[in-house]
């Protein structure tokens, strides 16, 4: 019964450090794997397999379509005949960009680049947000 109470901000603080031991010990018990620079794959194949997939998901679905989709449901989405073609194809490119950069020697520059073309098909296909295809993120 001798304890101190503790303000809402000595409890955030609180929270906060027992939160990052959590955290460190998880990190430390689950480490992601590291490929050493010398084991990285040449990047070169792979980006040209991006190049090709991004070129392919451009010649079949129209960017500008996409972006005219603004009002759906989550309920209506697996069923709208434009978008969700072109989301399912975001997949693997997604898959492939994680793989480049966790397991080739891409350098920084080339894959902020991939990553950018990327970001443009994602940002044309949108998330959706209270009923509205966000296009912005």
């Amino acid at each position: 019964m001798n304890e101190k109470i503790l303000t809402p901000q000595e409890l955030k603080s609180k929270q906060e450090q027992e939160d990052a031991k959590l955290l460190a010990d998880y990190l430390a018990r689950h480490p992601e794997p590291v490929i050493s620079q010398e084991n990285l794959r040449e990047a070169e194949p792979e980006i040209a397999q991006f190049e090709n997939i991004i070129a392919l998901f451009e010649s079949t679905h129209s960017l500008e379509d996409l972006h005219l989709i603004i009002d759906l449901t989550p309920q209506e989405a697996p069923k709208n005949a434009i978008r969700e073609p072109a989301r399912v194809a975001l997949i693997p490119i997604i898959a492939l960009l994680n793989t480049l950069k966790k397991k080739t020697n891409i350098s920084t520059e080339k894959y902020e680049e991939l990553k950018e073309k990327c970001r443009r098909l994602s940002r044309a296909v949108g998330m959706i947000n209270n009923n509205k295809v966000d296009h912005n993120r």
